[in-house]
């Protein structure tokens, strides 16, 4: 079956259950993906408060820094996966679509960085294995061929996305008969 066909027929499967499900579904697979950006952006303020400067760093202190970065940037990027299941859930989330192609603008950038730290074979053979990386208070500012990434503006946009969606799919998800409560709940909300 060609792959089209596949998530065609995948859609239509998602889309046959009731609203509320799949409405419970986006609100879960969005705050799961929320708190892992938010966890791995706290790990990233801390170490740069705990950071005097990357040379006299410890090893271990740097790789852990850099590894919660790699997940921070990973994170985004499922965040964005679940703002897709959403466009793919045909529940009523016109609202959305501004929040959601600014979320898509400001991320877009970290598949490429990404990719480039997933693939790195590939990249030090392309030549284009460098990366920089600036500390500041509360960010990092990452570098690479070109792409800069700020982890505080990258973090507000993740904030930004999830409020919208939760603003526009509890509704629908509070009247499912499983009566499931958010992971997070929100503040206004009880």
């Amino acid at each position: 079956m060609p792959a089209r066909t596949a998530r065609s027929s995948d859609d239509a499967q998602w889309r046959s259950s009731p609203d509320t499900s799949r409405a419970l579904v986006i609100r879960t697979r969005v705050d799961e993906q929320f708190l892992a950006v938010e966890q791995q952006h706290q790990r990233i303020v801390a170490f740069c408060r705990s950071a005097v400067a990357l040379a006299s760093m410890p090893s271990s202190d740097l790789v852990r820094g850099l590894s919660d970065i790699d997940f921070f940037l990973l994170s985004l990027r499922r965040l964005q996966r679940a703002c897709e299941l959403v466009r793919r859930s045909a529940l009523p989330t016109g609202s959305l679509r501004q929040a959601m192609a600014t979320f898509d603008r400001q991320v877009s950038p970290v598949t490429g960085v990404r990719n480039a730290l997933e693939h790195l074979d590939a990249t030090a053979v392309s030549g284009n294995a460098g990366f920089g990386y600036g500390l500041g208070e509360d960010r990092v500012i990452i570098t690479h061929n070109g792409t800069r990434l700020d982890t505080m503006t990258l973090f507000i946009a993740a904030q930004d996305v999830h409020a919208a969606i939760r603003l526009v799919v509890d509704p629908i998800a509070a009247a499912d008969v499983h009566g499931q409560h958010p992971i997070i709940v929100l503040p206004g909300s009880a």
